[in-house]
């Protein structure tokens, strides 16, 4: 094997030339590369803790909003079975005052037809005095007084009313 100084000088100064390309690319491209391969690693890591945070807080208020759709949904049946409660007091003390109107009203023409009633006996009573009272006259061709007659003939018939 000979010695081929050429070829040994060669590699010399290719691996003298690789290893100064080697630091000046480290210098200036490898170091520079690996920054912004760690700064976009770290704001890659960055954005997903931000995303696994706001997924925490949206979990959080999700599951608040289900309770407060909970205490929404109890509230609104204690109020609508408030509601029926007032409705159906309302009902019965509306019922409870036309059943008192009903009453009173079937009083009131109660005593209506009472009144009329003994309106119309008394009015039956004048007229029968009356008749009887010509009946009387004619019959007697002697005329008292109207007046005392008609006493006399009211006072009959009171006494003799309950018969």
């Amino acid at each position: 094997m000979e010695f081929d100084k050429e070829f040994w000088t060669t590699l010399f100064f290719t691996i003298l030339n690789l290893l100064i390309l080697y630091f000046i690319l480290r210098k200036i491209l490898f170091k520079p590369v690996g920054k912004y391969m760690d700064n976009r690693s770290k704001q890659i890591s960055d954005a997903l803790e931000l995303a696994r945070e706001a997924k925490k807080k949206v979990e959080a208020i999700e599951e608040e909003n289900k309770e407060r759709l909970k205490e929404v949904k109890a509230e609104g049946v204690l109020i609508l079975d408030s509601y029926k409660k007032k409705a159906e007091t309302e009902y019965n003390d509306i019922i409870e005052k036309a059943k008192i109107d009903a009453q009173n009203m079937i009083e009131n023409t109660q005593k209506e037809l009472e009144t009329q009633k003994e309106q119309l006996l008394n009015s039956v009573k004048e007229e029968i005095a009356d008749l009887v009272i010509e009946a009387t006259r004619k019959v007697l061709d002697k005329n008292l007084d109207e007046k005392t007659n008609k006493k006399l003939i009211a006072e009959f018939l009171d006494e003799n009313k309950g018969r």
